[in-house]
């Protein structure tokens, strides 16, 4: 489910329970704990949204920067919620327009070629994790961006992000 498909879930559902109030929604919002976990929810997904538009409209060296301090922190974290936060990001490209979405990639790959091999494994087995769970259509999109996202590499630096990359959307 994208992350704008789960916005509208989170909505929905609060909706319901203030519809079943009389109180103003100033007032529900204020008192009602599952609301509260709801809003909460939508706010996290949308900074996860917001922060991938956003970072798609900076400068390639700013976007690795940026991306790369977001990497570098899902490095120091334990197994599992590395996979989740690398899981929600991914989630995130889905609803972003597909020219921003590869900028992202563009960073993301150039990272992942740049950083250490201990951490660039550690990351590509994660990336390979989420990504095998994915439906064809969601891997060619991927697929598509790794591509235009390594067209400026030379020649073989590009053959081998792209098998690599091929190899985890098996």
């Amino acid at each position: 489910m994208s992350k704008k498909e789960e916005i509208e879930k989170l909505m929905k559902a609060c909706e319901e329970c203030v519809g079943k109030s009389s109180d103003s929604y100033e007032e529900h919002f204020s008192d009602c704990p599952t609301c509260k976990k709801y809003a909460t929810e939508a706010e996290k997904l949308n900074k996860q949204l917001e922060f991938l538009e956003d970072l798609a409209t900076k400068p390639l060296e700013t976007r690795k920067q940026l991306l790369g301090a977001r990497i570098r922190s899902f490095l120091s974290m334990p197994d599992d919620k590395r996979k989740e936060a690398i899981s929600d990001l991914l989630d995130a490209l889905e609803d972003i327009s597909e020219d921003a979405s590869v900028k992202v990639v563009k960073a993301r790959t150039d990272i992942i070629m740049e950083i250490p091999k201990e951490h660039r494994e550690t990351l590509l087995g994660v990336l390979g994790d989420i990504m095998s769970d994915w439906p064809a259509e969601r891997k060619m999109k991927e697929k598509q961006a790794v591509m235009k996202a390594t067209e400026d590499y030379f020649f073989l630096k590009r053959k081998m992000a792209r098998k690599k990359f091929s190899t985890l959307l098996k």
